[in-house]
């Protein structure tokens, strides 16, 4: 346990920042839509939530690019420790303690990386196609989610245009994945783990990345075809 980021003030476990966050963002938008408009709607509910957690996620890729070398330092130091025992430090990872005031901090989410890179080595390689293809994600996604999910509720831009943004990110999202699941198993990522290992740390954490955009892709191309935002109401 790291005591120099205990003594920074209050700090709370790197679970709950991360749920206090997901659950704080998708009532806000939730909240707003239904002040807004007088109801609650699972299309936006669900893109909201999906939404949130991208920018969360795109603030941690960004991260990744700002602090690699930190990760390759901290990567090179649990690798061998770990070996075999990569759940462990998964489980450590979440119970970590994050001071309050640095929740916003890149230093403090770089475990989250150095940890996946014990399934997925490329995530402490900056030649690697995840590494590349999640800071891309990172530095692109982040403001046009923020522009769709609060577009869903106050119209931000006309119907047409916010459904070709949706279209642009949702697909980058679900392509992107896609390829990044194929190269996982196809440079043998998966050996050494066990199937439980896998389908619980890597498979949930990115199976998000693709149920959702498709469910974005959907909504956007209504946006499109119907020219309106019934899709949200």
């Amino acid at each position: 346990m790291d005591t120099t980021t205990q003594s920074r003030g209050l700090a709370i476990p790197t679970a709950a920042v991360i749920c206090l966050a997901i659950v704080a963002g998708t009532s806000l938008h939730i909240w707003l839509h239904h002040r807004a408009h007088g109801i609650y709607n699972v299309t936006q509910i669900g893109l909201a939530f999906f939404l949130v957690v991208n920018v969360m996620v795109a603030w941690w890729e960004i991260a990744l690019f700002v602090r690699q070398d930190q990760i390759q330092e901290e990567y090179d130091a649990i690798r061998e420790p770990y070996r075999g025992r990569e759940l462990v430090a998964v489980g450590e990872v979440f119970r970590r303690p994050i001071p309050i005031l640095r929740v916003f901090s890149f230093r403090e989410w770089t475990r989250i990386w150095s940890t996946y890179s014990l399934f997925d080595p490329g995530y402490s390689d900056r030649r690697s196609f995840g590494y590349n293809i999640d800071v891309g994600n990172g530095f692109t996604t982040i403001i046009p989610a923020i522009l769709f999910a609060f577009g869903m509720t106050f119209e931000l831009v006309p119907a047409r245009v916010l459904g070709i943004i949706g279209i642009i990110i949702f697909w980058q999202m679900f392509y992107g994945t896609s390829v990044y699941f194929f190269q996982f198993f196809n440079n043998g990522r998966h050996k050494g783990h066990s199937v439980r290992d896998v389908l619980l740390f890597v498979g949930v954490s990115n199976l998000l990345w693709l149920i959702f955009p498709l469910w974005g892709l959907c909504a956007s191309v209504r946006l499109i075809m119907e020219g309106s935002f019934a899709v949200f109401l």
